[in-house]
């Protein structure tokens, strides 16, 4: 009987004869561990003296363990918990802001526990060139921090969408743990499978908002009915995530040695499929394809093949896919018709192709006035209208409000100047190229697949961000992603413990501790803002608002809302005014609360436009409150109404709300003709707009121009059926009697 030791010298013969040499062959195979039957490959095996997965300190399994759960738990993470007839919301953002939550203390308790770690006991710290560069453009970052005309929402990142300053180091962070952990296969895969449990939920879950079957009542959701947005709360978000999560499902499945759980994986491609396909997300469809198409390579270069088995849930995948996409043809809708779906990739000249591009020429124009430093990051609400073109307000609506590029390059270059975008991609190139031949290189090892997977899920993603927007909840896998294929590559630096590592791991880990802490402080105060928006009236919805501020006092959106529920209280005590008059009561008390409430409301939109001078958004707010107290208090403020929105203006030329406002102000003062003429010129720039037109037919029919009034009002109905107001008014002037003409 052979000795065990002559069968490892025979197959290392036999491997030999399948490579080009039998030193190459001798290098790429490695024994097999506990945790793992396939066999190891070289450029995944750990280098000499690294301790294996059993041998981790409890700090370092903490740092381990803290990574998996980000990337289980931060797709999942909603506060939007409303079914069964419970409300259990508990943040306004019920998706973002939570993700962010996440990948921030999670990313801080394993960065905590990895310094605790090496500064006590010393150990490796892995490390390749391109972390050189992702330092530069994190400096970068911050320069334009310090430049960018708002440097609050640079730092933290604008409300609902916190890719700021913190968010480009939180990836750096995973970026660095990945690289640290993912030295071996057992740890991609392990990797792997955390994102394939958390997708099968994320996208099981979306499959049933299509189906009519969603245990949550969801709000405010501004996309067609018929598409799964899932945990991600919008379609396009979701498809972002599923590129990722269909390449690395259909990665274990083919790596995956025992039945069961080869046809678990298998079903599991299906799902995140299906929902691919109901998300209705064009850029993630050609993003999801490229990344398929780019495993297929990987799996055809490590000897990664379909089994008898696989064809079945390959073949009912497909069919479920295909029928799914069979049964969108016959819909009227141009967005859940795939046919339909699939054709407007290439239309430019109508629909969100026409918007899309008319957001780019709004980008490349602000790109050229300031292309170095960038107006900061995260910044585009704030900078986009000055730029965008009047054809965009046509199109998409005077209500629309353009926070993104839409395209990733664009974004960054508007955001952190064209050298920060150049080093972005540059990192993205850079990661790519060097990791190409330990990907795509031949081998016998299927386990391969599963790193290729990160490298073609990562390119899929990239893509889809030309004309998608990056969000947080889904960019910190693309990091990830690079972390893990660039692990292979790593080079090993012996780390010594020094005599103090026990008092400096102990002060990062009390600053890690911090900042967990502080964490909290977003989600508070986001709590408190939901109060005011939905959960209150009158003073009580002011003093949530106020409590938002305080909580969170970086955030420009709290401070306009303290002004905003401050006017609503104006509203209110107006309203009672009148009623006391018309009961024959004294409205003294009611005045001095109005006077109070309004005094109050002034001053907070005025610190708001102080806070952020660059926001419309306030100059609306405080137009609209002075046109109030110009009705309820003194005339005189009409004249600080037309100055605010002119203020106004002059940031969003095309700004229809204030336009509109300073037309009432004017009307209001008598101005008639300077006040028609303020309406018609909105309605040159959006001919569908309802409040303009309903102004202006007011003002029509007070001149005595009832037919004017009629004709404004049946071109906007035309237009846009059904705004409220139009159709009554219609209605109410054709009852009217026509007047006779003048003898």
């Amino acid at each position: 009987m052979a000795s065990p030791r002559k069968n490892r010298r025979a197959a290392a013969r036999r491997a030999g004869r399948k490579q080009a040499s039998r030193k190459q062959a001798s290098t790429e195979r490695a024994p097999e561990t506990r945790t793992e039957r396939a066999p190891v490959a070289a450029a995944d095996r750990p280098a000499a003296g690294e301790a294996p997965a059993e041998a981790m300190s409890i700090a370092r399994r903490v740092a381990w363990w803290a990574l998996l759960a980000m990337v289980f738990v931060v797709p999942l993470a909603t506060s939007n918990l409303t079914f069964l007839g419970f409300r259990l919301e508990f943040t306004y953002d019920q998706y973002d802001i939570v993700k962010v939550f996440f990948l921030r203390v999670l990313g801080l308790v394993a960065l905590g526990a990895c310094a605790w770690d090496l500064l006590r006991r010393g150990g490796k710290l892995r490390h390749t060139p391109v972390d050189w560069l992702i330092v530069a453009f994190l400096a970068w970052v911050a320069i334009t921090t310090v430049t960018s005309i708002h440097w609050p929402t640079s730092l933290f990142g604008k409300s609902q969408r916190y890719e700021g300053l913190l968010s480009f180091v939180n990836y750096a962070v995973i970026y660095f743990l990945v690289l640290q952990f993912a030295d071996r296969p057992a740890r991609v895969r392990t990797l792997a499978r955390s994102l394939f449990w958390s997708s099968v939920i994320v996208a099981g879950y979306g499959i049933l908002q299509v189906a009519g079957l969603d245990p949550i009542k969801w709000e405010g959701l501004s996309f067609e009915a018929g598409r799964a947005f899932s945990t991600y709360g919008n379609p396009d978000f979701l498809g972002g995530f599923l590129i990722f999560s269909v390449a690395v499902a259909l990665a274990l499945a083919l790596a995956e040695r025992q039945l069961v759980w080869r046809l678990v994986y298998w079903t599991g491609f299906g799902i995140n499929g299906v929902a691919l396909v109901v998300s209705f997300t064009r850029g993630a469809w050609i993003g999801a394809a490229l990344s398929l198409m780019l495993l297929g390579v990987v799996a055809w270069r490590s000897s990664a093949r379909m089994r008898r088995v696989d064809w079945v849930p390959a073949a009912v995948a497909a069919a479920l896919g295909a029928g799914i996409i069979w049964r969108s043809l016959s819909s009227a809708s141009e967005v859940t018709n795939a046919g339909k779906r699939l054709a407007s990739i290439f239309e430019f000249g109508s629909g969100s192709g026409k918007t899309r591009t008319e957001i780019w020429r709004a980008a490349f124009a602000a790109i050229k006035e300031r292309p170095l430093l960038g107006w900061g990051a995260d910044t585009f609400r704030l900078v986009s209208p000055r730029f965008m073109p009047a054809e965009y307000v046509r199109d998409a609506g005077s209500n629309s409000i353009v926070d993104n590029a839409h395209d990733y390059p664009l974004q960054l270059a508007v955001s952190v100047g064209i050298p920060g975008m150049l080093m972005m991609y540059a990192i993205f190139v850079w990661a790519g190229v060097r990791s190409f031949a330990t990907v795509f290189r031949r081998s016998d090892d299927p386990g391969r697949i599963v790193l290729g997977a990160f490298w073609a899920a990562a390119a899929g993603y990239l893509v889809q961000l030309l004309v998608g927007l990056s969000v947080t909840g889904t960019s910190f896998l693309l990091w990830a992603a690079l972390g893990a294929v660039l692990a292979p590559t790593a080079r090993v630096v012996e780390v010594k413990a020094a005599r103090w590592g026990t008092v400096a791991g102990a002060i990062v880990v009390v600053l890690a501790a911090l900042g967990i802490c502080y964490q909290v402080l977003p989600l508070a105060a986001d709590h408190a803002f939901l109060i005011a928006r939905k959960d209150s009236v009158g003073p009580a919805r002011t003093q949530a608002a106020r409590r938002a501020v305080r909580l969170d006092p970086f955030s420009s959106v709290y401070r306009s809302e303290v002004g905003i529920a401050d006017m609503n209280e104006v509203q209110g005590y107006a309203a009672a005014v009148r009623e006391a008059q018309q009961a024959g009561q004294d409205p003294a008390a009611y005045k001095d609360a109005l006077g109070a409430s309004f005094v109050s409301g002034e001053t907070a939109l005025k610190d708001a436009v102080a806070y952020t001078p660059d926001d419309y958004d306030n100059f609306v707010y405080l137009a609209n409150l002075y046109n109030l107290g110009g009705d309820e208090i003194d005339s005189r403020y009409y004249d600080q109404a037309i100055n605010a929105a002119r203020d106004g203006l002059r940031l969003n030329p095309y700004g229809i709300g204030a336009g509109v406002l300073m037309a009432r102000a004017l009307l209001s003062q008598g101005k008639t003709a300077a006040g028609i003429e303020e309406l018609k010129h909105c309605l040159q720039i959006d001919p569908s707009d309802g409040d303009a037109a309903l102004m202006l037919a007011q003002a029509y029919e007070n001149s005595g121009r009832p037919a004017e009034a009629l004709a404004v009002l049946e071109a906007v109905e035309a237009l846009v059926p059904g705004q409220p107001g139009v159709e009554e008014a219609i209605q109410r002037l054709k009852s009217q009697p026509t007047p006779s003409p003048a003898p």
